[in-house]
């Protein structure tokens, strides 16, 4: 004991004692007591770094008024404040305004990930509402129908070009043309991708407001092609919600949005009207497009149906045509009448199409070039087409009438005639609707004399309207020569077609 009183005497003179060097006056004591300060441990206390994670407290709407204080007038109180009652809850202080985040992490099959929310901003979420908000967004974290987080989640760009290539590979299943695939591919780079790339599915979703004001602002100047943008963008989040649970299929991005009604065209060629198209149809050059307008009068087919038809789909000993892969995917068997087979062997019988160029660049004054036509992929696939090249016929032929609405004209001259709804629906390719009328034989009805009958009154009408007069019907074979056409005979102008137009 009394070796310790002494050692603590001798401290105490020492520390008494001026430094040499310290001229200000200063005392070894009260440096010491500055320099050496100690906490109840013994240990020398750690300023805390203004940018330090803070420790969790227990907030309220008191407190935080508080602290919003102080971040007014000092910056170092500004950033997240922590909540203890509720792991993961945040306030965050920043220059103007106070929010309520949610942050958290998981791990998943070994994978670590992070998920982070904004609640709200205080006062107008009170902590109370701020702590259920945390509760039941964690509680659907926990169950895995949280919307997931910026990185996590399906860009629009990614989910639309899948939707993309599962058109196109519903087209190609079905063996038609991806002509759907490719409006939609238009339509995104021209109206959709403009406005929504960068987005997430998830965001969509949770924003329908924005994507109404987007085709609001569509439909004033386009509003067909606006609600086209809107189906493809409901479709394409209908077809990831199948795959992605997150993903609300009620909560579509385009719920806000009221399509228009889809207008049916009323347009058809009226009976006074068969003069007109006989002049206008007179004065087409191209004898295939002349043969393959007159054809889609005559039979009543759909434009890209009759377009796609082969030579190999002509019977000529039964007098019979065959449209493959229809839209109701099966093949539709048509008599062909007389006035039908002059149509067909107008189109084969044609000499090979040419373009004939006139004062373009690089031309001289005067020059006329004469060139084949290039023949487009779906013609060098198929190379015995009856109508190559006609898919775009109805806008550059001149008539009044053209496309589907000749397929209207076909079934008003049906309806005027008396033939029955059975036999117009087997003639047009329409699938039998009803429970009995599903039971019956449609091999029967395509095979039936009855349906021959209507097909020929229904030439002889449109004839009569046109003007037209065939000859040498009965002794003229349906399409003269080979049906086979190779590029050669393609090359070759045969003499005349199977009947005259006097």
């Amino acid at each position: 004991m009394f070796r310790r009183l002494f050692l603590l005497s001798v401290m105490s003179r020492r520390l008494k004692t001026q430094h040499p060097n310290w001229s200000n006056g200063i005392t070894m004591t009260s440096r010491w007591h500055n320099d050496f300060q100690s906490t109840h441990n013994g240990k020398a206390p750690v300023q805390t770094e203004p940018n330090a994670k803070r420790k969790p407290r227990l907030l309220d709407d008191d407190h935080i008024e508080w602290l919003r204080d102080l971040a007014d007038d000092d910056e170092k109180f500004r950033g997240y404040y922590p909540d203890s009652k509720v792991f993961g809850l945040t306030v965050f202080l920043g220059a103007k305004s106070t929010v309520w985040r949610f942050r958290q992490q998981s791990r998943t099959k070994g994978n670590r990930s992070s998920v982070f929310k904004t609640l709200g901003n205080w006062p107008a979420v009170t902590t109370d509402e701020a702590r259920k908000e945390a509760l039941i967004y964690s509680g659907a974290v926990a169950a895995g129908t949280a919307a997931p987080g910026k990185r996590q989640a399906m860009p629009f760009r990614r989910a639309f070009e899948s939707y993309l290539a599962h058109l196109k590979a519903q087209a190609e299943a079905k063996g038609k043309p991806p002509r759907w695939w490719l409006n939609a591919s238009k339509l995104s780079e021209a109206h959709i991708m403009p406005q929504w790339d960068g987005w997430t599915l998830s965001e969509m979703s949770q924003n329908p407001r924005a994507v109404k004001t987007w085709h609001a602002k569509l439909s004033k100047t386009i509003p067909t092609t606006a609600d086209h943008c809107a189906r493809l963008i409901r479709a394409c989040y209908r077809e990831e919600a199948r795959l992605d649970r997150t993903l609300n299929p009620a909560a579509s991005p385009t719920s806000g949005i009221r399509l228009g009604k889809v207008k049916v065209s009323k347009a058809v060629l009226d009976f006074p009207d068969f003069s007109a198209w006989r002049k206008a149809w007179d004065k087409i050059e191209n004898p295939v497009h002349k043969g393959y307008h007159l054809a889609a009068l005559l039979t009543g087919c759909r434009p890209t149906e009759l377009a796609m038809i082969r030579e190999s789909d002509i019977d000529l000993d039964a007098r019979r045509m065959i449209i493959r892969n229809a839209k109701a995917g099966n093949d539709i068997s048509l008599p062909i009448t007389g006035e039908i087979a002059f149509a067909l062997a107008m189109a084969i019988n044609a000499p090979p199409q040419t373009i004939t160029m006139r004062g373009l660049r690089g031309m001289k004054r005067g020059e006329v070039r004469v060139i084949e036509r290039k023949k487009s992929h779906h013609e060098v696939a198929a190379a015995d087409l009856i109508f190559p090249g006609v898919r775009q016929a109805g806008h550059r032929s001149g008539l009044p009438v053209s496309g589907n609405a000749l397929r209207h004209t076909f079934r008003s001259i049906a309806v005027s005639l008396e033939i029955s709804e059975m036999l117009i629906s087997f003639l047009m390719g329409h699938s039998l609707q009803g429970v009995s009328a599903k039971y019956t034989n449609e091999l029967m009805i395509a095979n039936s004399q009855a349906l021959r009958a209507a097909q020929e009154k229904i030439s002889r009408r449109i004839s009569e309207l046109l003007g037209l007069t065939l000859g040498g019907y009965d002794d003229a074979p349906l399409v003269p020569d080979a049906p086979t056409r190779v590029e050669t005979s393609r090359k070759r102008a045969k003499a005349a077609a199977p009947t005259r137009i006097v």
